[in-house]
Formats: structure tokens, C-alpha cells, sequence
């Protein structure tokens, strides 16, 4: 029994220090022993991802607006409201893209910049809302400038390509930030 013992120390200690020495032999050897590992995850990568895409909102299953503006302190937030118009439930997680345009279509300023942690993924039934909330300031606060009141705004749902553009006014003043989107139409 304890020939045994010794035996299988024995095989397992000359394993590893081969391992440790191994030759572009034994390297390509592991290469290729971790290959279908690599080809497994990228298949459950995929799967996941389809999954994902899945339940993922499409900007045609999606309508837009703006709620009422909060304003204090200076400081205006406004909530951009998506609403799912599609026949199922989807998902939305992060932050929208958002430009204020002039009435031909032309941007007005940069886009917004992101406002706080991305939050977590909001699951919206057909007819139910997410929001975000727009931040700028009031006009004269800070002695930033303002920019011409916008006629549209274009709105990238999150991991989108494809954006809502719709009528509304809009002025930035100073900074223009948005937030992650989170459940319901009252923003953050």
C-alpha cells in the first residue's frame, strides 16, 4: 500500500515539473487541450447574447417624450420618458444617447454626457415606461450660456444604433447631462 503512495507522488511530482519545463511540444499540446473550452465558452457567449438580444427593447418597439421639468437651486431636470409600444415585455439597461436638434434636423451643442453610475436593467411590460432624466440649468445660473431653444430631440435607446427623434423644446444652459434609466416616467 505504501509502494502505492509513493508510486502516484511520484507520477504526479514528475507532471508537474514536466509542466513547468515542457517543451513548444507540451505548450502547443495545452493549446490545444483548452481549444474546445475557448469554443464551448464562445458558443454559450453567443447563446447568451442571443438571449439577450432577445428581450433587448428595439427602438421600433419604443415611443418617446419628455415629463414635466423639475427645476431648483438652478439647476432643471427633466425626465425623457421611452415607452414600450411593442406586444411584449423587453429590457433596457444604461443610458440613452441624447441630442437637442433645431427644426431641420441639425444638431444643436454636444450630446449629452452621462450623469451617475449605470444602473440596473428595466424591464418594461407593453404600455409601461423607463426614464432617464435630462440635467442642464436654469438660464443666468453660473454665467454659462444657453443654447437656441431646440424644435426635436434624438434619443439612442441604450446599446442601439438605430434612434426616436420627436418634437420638443428644450434649452441647455451651462452642462447637459443624462441619466442611467430606471423604472416608471419621474426619472431619477
Amino acid at each position: 500500500m505504501r509502494l502505492l503512495r509513493l508510486a502516484i507522488i511520484s507520477a504526479a511530482v514528475t507532471g508537474l515539473a514536466l509542466t513547468g519545463c515542457g517543451s513548444d511540444t507540451t505548450n502547443a499540446s495545452s493549446t490545444s487541450s483548452t481549444g474546445p473550452t475557448t469554443t464551448t465558452s464562445a458558443a454559450s457567449t453567443s447563446s447568451t447574447r442571443a438571449t439577450v438580444a432577445s428581450i433587448h427593447c428595439a427602438t421600433n418597439e419604443l415611443s418617446a417624450s419628455l415629463g414635466e421639468p423639475n427645476a431648483g437651486a438652478g439647476q432643471v431636470y427633466t425626465p425623457l420618458v421611452l415607452t414600450n409600444t411593442g406586444t411584449r415585455t423587453c429590457e433596457l439597461r444604461g443610458f440613452p444617447g441624447v441630442s437637442v436638434l433645431d427644426s431641420a434636423g441639425n444638431q444643436i451643442g454636444q450630446p449629452a454626457g452621462r450623469e451617475g453610475a449605470e444602473g440596473t436593467t428595466v424591464s418594461i411590460a407593453p404600455g409601461k415606461t423607463a426614464s432617464a432624466t435630462l440635467h442642464t440649468t436654469n438660464p443666468g445660473v453660473g454665467g454659462g450660456s444657453c443654447s437656441a431653444e431646440s424644435a426635436k430631440i434624438k434619443v439612442f435607446p441604450p446599446d442601439d444604433t438605430a434612434a426616436l427623434t420627436f418634437a420638443a423644446a428644450y434649452t441647455v444652459c451651462g452642462g447637459f447631462q443624462v441619466s442611467t434609466l430606471v423604472a416608471g416616467s419621474g426619472g431619477r
